[in-house]
């Protein structure tokens, strides 16, 4: 299926590419704080996953074997070489399968609260919530009556949500209240929340095994405080995997990308220094 996928691009297509995929229910825009700050060294491509952000919305099943279809064909299409891929939460998950299942075509991952192997289970409740089928739909509908509650429902993936600067609150308040009133997007976000669980239980089998032979440099960030990929996952994939080593930020929640920008751009330009992309 040849979809419309909305990107973001800066940076000189000569140089070593890097490729970022947002988490579930967002979009490109998370990586606002650090994307132009790495394009002045890498060609950098952010896109909205189909069926969120400004991404076409088919009616179908969002499977990951769909989304990571997708990935690749834009990255067939815009002849993309020396590829990293840099993940967040669903972005990592999506992310660290591709590099399994295609492992000479990646020069580095890099996993942002969220990888393949699963250790332990979350520590927050809301997603388990949404996964039961009316429960969900009622929760997540009930936040249109309500703009406040929608933007309260962020306070999972941040530290500290009351303290981020005015211009990013008043930002994702826009944002999440756009997203829970397009019919579009919930359908994308039910369908790919609930295909991706039994998905990942089923991949668990044999995947330490697999991961042992895993050469591709992976470095894994983890926000201190990340309530949702957990320490153990984390050191659960450097330890089995060769090649990877992991960085927790602190004071930060699971998108370390926005609430420490600075020291997410520190910690990741030392890791793509260290290893010549």
């Amino acid at each position: 299926m040849n979809l419309d996928l909305f990107i973001l691009e800066a940076g000189k297509n000569e140089r070593a590419s890097l490729v970022m995929i947002h988490g579930l229910g967002d979009e490109a825009d998370t990586w606002r704080h650090v994307f132009l700050p790495l394009a002045e060294d890498y060609h950098v491509i952010a896109l909205d996953l189909p069926g969120f952000g400004r991404s076409d919305k088919p009616k179908m099943k969002y499977t990951p074997k769909f989304l990571m279809g997708s990935i690749m064909q834009l990255i067939a299409q815009l002849q993309l070489k020396n590829i990293t891929l840099i993940g967040s939460s669903l972005g990592g998950i999506l992310s660290h399968a591709l590099a399994i299942k295609t492992t000479d075509l990646f020069s580095g991952l890099i996993l942002v609260g969220g990888g393949l192997l699963q250790l332990g289970p979350m520590g927050d409740w809301s997603l388990h919530l949404m996964q039961i089928p009316i429960l969900g739909e009622w929760l997540y509908t009930r936040l249109r009556k309500d703009p406040s509650a929608a933007f309260a429902s962020l306070r999972n993936v941040y530290h500290d949500l009351n303290h981020l600067p005015r211009e990013d609150r008043d930002f994702l308040y826009l944002r999440v209240n756009q997203r829970v009133w397009s019919d579009e997007q919930r359908r994308a976000y039910f369908s790919t929340l609930r295909h991706l669980n039994p998905w990942i239980k089923m991949c668990q089998s044999g995947l330490p095994g697999q991961l042992s032979q895993l050469n591709t440099p992976t470095f894994l960030i983890r926000g201190e405080f990340d309530r949702l990929f957990s320490e153990e996952n984390a050191k659960g994939i450097s330890n089995v995997q060769p090649n990877a080593s992991m960085n927790t930020i602190e004071n930060s929640g699971h998108l370390p990308h926005q609430e420490a920008p600075t020291k997410f751009l520190k910690v990741v330009r030392q890791w793509l220094g260290s290893q010549k992309i």
